[in-house]
């Protein structure tokens, strides 16, 4: 048969994750020739031969896929012969490359792990061992394009055994720019907590031995510290929250394997699969009662956060100690992880007891990754290592399909009946990846970024389709968090060579990034309402369009009418978001101190309720611990309406009702209130629920949640354990959602619901609103790429500045 050339184009995460190698291999295996090689932001191949060799490399093509790739988009086409004698990997284009050439973090794979734990292999014990299958990828990148000269390993000359690994394409160390041996590669030294030099070949022995006696660790990792503590002493647990300020909020707890995570929670196959992705977050997971972590991990927490040793350096650590660490934040709280050796003793001396370094440079700041599971898949809590800067593509008429391994084709019937093109595949190995996508043409030739908002901050960055968020970069309230935001956006817009022809920003005006954005010499600068950007988030990642109900439920957020929302129903209509339902105002008085102390958040629905006098009664009998001097002074300011805001949140409608049930009066952490109600929540039969009214407000629906509170008040007062009040309050809040949003859906003829903001990270609600919607036959979109949180709602800013500049 006479020989055929296709061009293919590929786009995603396919640059430093072994991608051009594992195309050479393939197209040898099929007899194919032709070259491939990176330009800026894709990989070009180029293959020619016999039809049946071309049908063969298209299905290795999708069944063996590096597991790191994430393929977001294939362009094919057919190309002229050239004639070519063989398969090679041509040098990189580097001219125009773009921050997509830079791959997130990778875990540790399991080739390198064999290798780690062989006696007999040149890499045995090395803490620095990685390939092109795993390891430093963005945490180590100064500049661009993506070679060893310009990131942190330029310091460290490859020796002759590596270096011939490094040009072999056959090798699976071709090309990996963090390669290294004991020989060339980084090292580690231990110091004291006064910067003084520890003396020990063993430095990971001697840590280990370290935390096993009940010591704390600063030990420097991919894109940060951690401060490591053995998570089964509660002495020592105690001692770190002490020492970090950080008094109740949970810690994230490593383990070296699968195994040893199955003694703590019981996994599913996709808990396990999350847990050991090349991404490797940390997963919250339902622990069993009689584990060996401390009680001072989680306090009063059914939940903790599991993550899996991702580095070499961890897993030596780890299988040294055999048992479970807190591996947390290496900061005080509030405070940006610290990155450098000498920093990192000046600012963790007065919390960790020694510290294990090492001399590899951390040049991109970036926290671990937090989710949760829901459905079977990912629902992100907090994006960061080993997603970032790994873009989100704009999507647009999704669909479902059953597909093949490591691939989606919207052409897949075409595909699989006549061997025909790749166009449009996408890797979905990866939890993280898209469905099945195009390129929402408003937004292909337009550069606009997104600014986040004041907490869980992050930006985002859409460029040609593609929207590059950052890591988590923390709360803007602090000055140190504001300095690593704005240093974080200049790399990538740098690296992006963005020049912004639109800027969207928070609605409100004393926020960090309102300011942020009139510095920033874009074409125009947008508002956008804070609800209204998580449910635009939710548009930009899922690719709905048309009409739905969009629900957006959080803590707090600047209503258009200068009043504080959270419990808002909008009806939605492609672009257009109308408020059409809320919960009603209460009074909330005092600000960010009533976040802090859910008693007068409930004060204030409790005035709102029964009046002042009932209310300072009630209160005084609900919280004895509380001066009733102080009852009365924030009851009789209530009434004087001094500091007080109306607001419609439904995050403070949980916080009032953990006060009113006895289980969270005051918060040392934001969401605290919520996560203790939810954690200590009775399963089995329904309870039933509280009374509540849906009536007609001025041209919106409002939902009174009086007999909400004062059935609440009625359990307290006769006894009711807090878990019951709990299960009622939440069957309570998902009957409205429900019933709402059915009315809504009804008077529209909207057949979706958005669910967006940070309560729906509560996992019992969610997955009752899941079931609710299946049986009302209204389809429920939620986050998977994104979170609900407002670490999500940069996305949403771009994307709606995206459309609002093209007229979309």
């Amino acid at each position: 048969m006479p020989a055929i050339a296709i061009r293919l184009k590929v786009r995603g995460v396919v640059q430093g994750v072994g991608f051009r190698p594992f195309i050479y291999r393939i197209a040898v295996r099929c007899g194919l020739r032709g070259y491939v090689t990176n330009t800026p932001g894709s990989v070009v191949v180029h293959v020619e031969g016999e039809h049946g060799a071309i049908r063969r490399f298209r299905k290795l093509f999708r069944e063996e896929m590096p597991s790191a790739a994430r393929v977001a988009q294939i362009t094919e086409n057919r190309a002229a012969c050239e004639g070519y004698a063989g398969f090679t990997i041509e040098k990189s284009e580097h001219a125009g490359i773009a921050l997509s050439t830079i791959p997130p973090d990778i875990a540790l794979c399991h080739a390198c792990m064999r290798e780690l734990s062989d006696p007999d292999d040149r890499r045995s014990g090395y803490p620095f061992i990685n390939c092109t299958n795993c390891g430093p990828r963005f945490t180590i990148v100064g500049k661009l394009p993506y070679d060893r000269e310009n990131t942190s390993m330029a310091v460290f000359p490859l020796c002759a055994r590596c270096r011939r690994e490094y040009e072999d394409p056959e090798n699976r160390r071709f090309h990996a720019e963090p390669n290294a041996c004991p020989e060339c590669g980084p090292s580690l030294s231990v110091v004291s907590r006064h910067g003084t030099p520890v003396a020990t070949d063993d430095p990971v022995g001697f840590v280990a031995d370290s935390l096993r006696a009940g010591e704390i660790a600063a030990i420097r990792g991919l894109g940060g510290f951690h401060l490591a503590a053995d998570a089964t002493n509660d002495e020592t647990v105690r001692r770190l929250r002490e020492r970090k300020r950080r008094e109740e909020k949970p810690f994230a707890v490593m383990v070296k394997d699968l195994a040893a995570a199955r003694f703590l929670a019981r996994l599913s196959k996709a808990d396990e699969a999350i847990l050991s992705s090349p991404s490797a977050p940390i997963l919250l997971l339902k622990t069993y009662g009689n584990t060996s972590l401390a009680p001072s991990v989680a306090p009063g927490m059914q939940n903790a956060g599991i993550f899996l040793s991702y580095t070499p350096l961890h897993r030596l650590i780890l299988e040294r100690l055999d048992r479970p660490l807190v591996m947390t934040s290496g900061n005080a709280t509030d405070e940006p992880i610290a990155t450098g050796n000498e920093e990192a003793v000046e600012r963790l001396s007065g919390i960790a007891d020694l510290f294990l370094l090492h001399n590899r440079e951390i040049l991109q700041r970036s926290d671990d990754t937090v989710v949760r599971r829901i459905g079977g898949k990912v629902y992100p809590i907090r994006r960061a290592r080993g997603f970032v800067p790994a873009p989100v593509l704009i999507k647009q008429n999704h669909q479902n399909r059953d597909v093949p391994k490591n691939s989606t084709s919207e052409d897949k019937n075409r595909d699989d009946n006549k061997g025909d093109d790749l166009n449009n595949s996408i890797n979905v190995t990866d939890p993280s990846n898209c469905l099945t996508i195009k390129i929402v043409p408003a937004v292909k030739n337009l550069c606009v970024a997104g600014l986040g908002g004041e907490l869980k901050s992050t930006f985002c960055i859409l460029k040609e389709g593609f929207a590059y968020l950052s890591q988590h970069l923390g709360d803007l309230d602090q000055v140190p968090v504001r300095e690593f935001y704005k240093e974080t956006f200049g790399f990538f817009r740098k690296f992006l060579d963005a020049d912004l022809a639109v800027v969207c920003r928070d609605l409100h005006p004393a926020y960090f990034t309102t300011s942020f954005a009139e510095t920033l010499s874009a074409g125009r600068i947008l508002s956008l309402q804070h609800h209204k950007a998580h449910l635009f988030s939710l548009l930009a990642e899922s690719g709905f369009i048309g009409k739905a109900v969009g629900v957006s439920f959080d803590g707090t957020g600047y209503g258009e009418d200068g009043a504080i929302w959270g419990g808002e129903f909008f009806a939605i209509d492609g672009m257009e978001m109308t408020r059409a339902a809320a919960f009603d105002y209460f009074p909330l008085q005092g600000g960010d101190a009533a976040v802090r102390e859910p008693w007068r958040t409930a004060v204030g629905y409790l005035h709102e309720t029964f009046g002042p006098v009932e209310a300072g009664r009630i209160a005084a009998s609900r919280f004895p611990d509380i001066a009733p001097e102080r009852i009365g002074l924030l009851v009789d300011a209530i009434s004087k309406k001094v500091n007080v805001i109306p607001s419609s949140s439904c995050g403070r409608l949980f916080d009032a009702a953990s006060a009113l049930a006895g289980v969270c009066r005051r918060a040392s952490y934001e969401g605290q209130a919520a996560m203790l109600l939810e954690g200590c929540l009775r399963k089995g039969g329904g309870l039933g629920r509280y009374p509540f009214t849906i009536h007609d407000g001025t041209g919106r629906l409002g939902i009174d949640w009086k007999g909400l509170i004062a059935g609440i008040v009625s359990d307290a007062d006769a006894g009711t354990p807090a878990p019951a009040i709990s299960r009622k309050f939440h069957d309570t809040v998902a009957g409205i959602v429900l019933e709402v949003s059915g009315r809504l859906a009804e008077g529209t003829g909207a057949g979706h619901v958005l669910l967006s903001g940070g309560v729906f990270q509560n996992v019992y609600l969610l997955s009752r609103l899941l079931a609710g919607f299946r049986q009302r036959k209204l389809k429920a979109l939620i986050h998977r790429e994104v979170p609900a949180n407002d670490g999500g709602i940069s996305l949403g800013q771009a994307y709606f500045a995206a459309q609002t500049i093209s007229g979309g």
